[in-house]
């Protein structure tokens, strides 16, 4: 089965190797890619704030938002708590020299359940893409948290040949990894007939749905997972 994935390219590793364990040959075609924040307001107050030691608590959401982070931070205090959002995100932590946290969830209701007894009276520090996620900082606020975000990239479009890959038939399945790569994939439903969609997770299933297209798998929220169910499938 020849399997795309919609990996930003910043962030692609073993791809290949990861869907090639499970009998799967996986083609990456990113449809989105990064650039630096249009206003570097909010991540130049951030890392003042670190800097100076406010920061009590330091989130961070992907692999490349930490590399971003540390092209312009210089140290982190050790009485600063980092949590990292999964393996891989805590692994680039670690390359810095910092040990995290991991939370394995991406959610706003996981992140509630698992800062619940620490939040209260506490400055957290989320450094993240230009996409916002109001629920996420609501609900650190609803624990008592003062919430403090800094973009460290912004993602924009990019050109690539995913739409004409599936009408020619070159591919079984196509591995959606958000919501932004599906959108700027542009793809309807018309265009991916005899195709298996399959959205990395929950949330980027429902902003599939919203867009008119339904996938046929869900995963766990990892490219393992979303190998794992092709696997099975084939």
């Amino acid at each position: 089965m020849r399997v795309v994935v919609t990996r930003l390219q910043e962030k692609e590793d073993n791809t290949v190797e990861l869907f090639g364990k499970y009998g799967l040959e996986a083609i990456v075609v990113p449809t989105i890619r990064s650039r630096p924040p249009r206003d570097s307001a909010s991540l130049d107050a951030l890392l003042q704030m670190v800097s100076g030691q406010r920061i009590d608590i330091l989130i961070f959401t992907s692999s490349l938002g930490v590399s971003k982070f540390f092209e312009k931070c210089d140290s982190i205090s050790s009485n600063t708590t980092i949590i990292s959002v999964g393996p891989k995100t805590a692994q680039k932590v670690n390359e810095f020299g910092y040990s995290s946290e991991v939370l394995d969830s991406f959610s706003s209701d996981r992140f509630a359940e698992y800062l619940k007894d620490r939040a209260r009276g506490k400055i957290i520090g989320i450094a993240r893409a230009g996409v916002p996620n109001p629920e996420l900082v609501g609900a650190l606020e609803l624990l008592g948290a003062t919430v403090v975000e800094g973009v460290c990239y912004e993602l924009e479009s990019a050109p690539n040949e995913l739409k004409g890959m599936i009408s020619a038939h070159k591919i079984d399945a196509v591995v959606i990894t958000s919501t932004k790569s599906f959108l700027s994939a542009g793809l309807e439903n018309t265009d991916v007939s005899g195709v298996v969609m399959v959205a990395i997770g929950p949330k980027t299933a429902k902003g599939m749905m919203d867009a008119g297209v339904e996938p046929d798998m869900v995963g766990g929220g990892t490219l393992e997972s979303c190998a794992v169910l092709l696997q099975d499938m084939g």
